[in-house]
């Protein structure tokens, strides 16, 4: 217990845990780039993409003022045009692949619309001052985040990971109301009378609880009611897995029909899947059929030390969920040194059918995002 005092008492401890905290959510949220705010540029980038997302969510949550009342409404009729117009933007930025069609943007955009101008509104009724401008925006990011994360999770095939998820949330909860009892803080109370430290602690662990409980609930829906809570149809078409890439896809376990969202490795890729080699993070430096992938030679497409398993694993291509960048150099001429790839990549031929996704009618490539267009440089 001692130790656990020493380590949660001051205010430099929940900075900290409010820091570690932010910077994971921000990694969910925008995680095809997550790699780059490991690296020096994504430190300089962070504060200003956070400065985006908050600015971005405060304008999105404008029309609760008029719903509320503000006294200041009629002057911010520019503001109220703009929120529709942003929710459309941010709806089509976190998109899942293959899901941009105009009307699932529309429906994106549309529940962040009502989530932040629904989280501002009910900040309102237990008391919390969403006219002043720092926690009005607080609010509304929160509501922000909560919807993107949902998505991101729900996006990922299976059950159990979700669970896992609304668990390691809800951790981060226990690891707040801990702080707060070491130091005697209130973890809640009403807002309008209670202390700075207090209105900040329910700012932070208040999303948090909405986030563990939607992610539960399309856990639940998932398990007992799939019709209900399917997992997102993915078009292979719209970005086609290619030799030499490295992407996230779900990869099955293969005892059972439980898998994982795991980076792999593209071998070659065809109308029926791919074949890839899973990478881990797990430990796998005593076996000998791993190729170890130091993080120092691996920056760009992996975000910790991984093991690379050398036995090739056949991957359906709606099982592919993000692209993560190019393989290394000097991991393809290893696994040629070991005979996995008996042709240079620029040789492998794809099949005419997924060679050129743009030409499907009605489809286009996804774009990519200045963060992809950075981290890639």
């Amino acid at each position: 217990m001692a130790v656990a005092d020493g380590l949660l008492n001051g205010t430099g401890a929940l900075l900290f845990i409010a820091a570690a905290i932010g910077f994971g959510l921000v990694c969910v949220i925008a995680w095809e780039s997550r790699a780059l705010f490991l690296t020096p540029l994504g430190w300089v980038l962070l504060p200003i993409v956070v400065a985006a997302w908050f600015g971005g969510a405060a304008v999105i949550g404008l029309p609760a003022d008029v719903l509320l009342g503000h006294s200041d409404a009629g002057a911010i009729w520019p503001g109220l045009v703009a929120s529709p117009v942003v929710a459309l933007v941010l709806g089509r930025r976190f998109r899942t692949p293959g899901g941009n069609s105009a009307g699932q943007i529309f429906v994106r955009a549309g529940i962040l619309l009502a989530g932040c101008v629904a989280a501002k509104c009910v900040a309102y009724a237990l008391g919390f001052r969403v006219f002043d401008f720092w926690t009005g925006g607080a609010v509304t990011l929160g509501a922000l985040v909560v919807c993107i994360a949902a998505w991101q999770f729900a996006d990922i095939d299976g059950v159990v990971h979700l669970f896992v998820r609304a668990g390691v949330v809800l951790a981060a909860v226990g690891l707040v109301g801990a702080w707060a009892a070491v130091n005697h803080v209130p973890v809640a109370g009403n807002p309008r009378t209670a202390s700075t430290t207090t209105v900040a602690i329910m700012l932070l662990t208040l999303p948090l609880l909405a986030l563990a409980a939607a992610v539960l609930t399309i856990a639940v829906l998932r398990r007992f009611r799939p019709d209900v809570a399917p997992r997102p149809a993915r078009d292979p078409a719209v970005r086609v897995p290619k030799t030499h890439e490295v992407w996230n896809a779900f990869v099955t376990f293969e005892e059972d029909d439980e898998g994982k969202d795991r980076p792999v490795l593209v071998l070659s890729a065809d109308t029926g899947g791919a074949d890839v080699l899973k990478i881990t993070s797990q430990d796998k430096s005593r076996f000998d059929d791993y190729l170890p992938l130091p993080l120092e030679r691996c920056r760009g497409v992996l975000s910790k030390e991984s093991w690379l398993e050398l036995r090739p694993t056949r991957v359906p291509l709606e099982e592919f969920r993000s692209y993560r960048g190019l393989c290394p150099p000097w991991i393809w001429a290893e696994l040629r040194t070991r005979g996995l790839i008996t042709a240079p990549s620029s040789t492998v031929k794809r099949p005419a059918a997924v060679k050129r996704p743009a030409a499907v009618v009605g489809q286009r490539p996804a774009p990519r995002s200045f963060l992809a267009r950075l981290r890639n440089r």
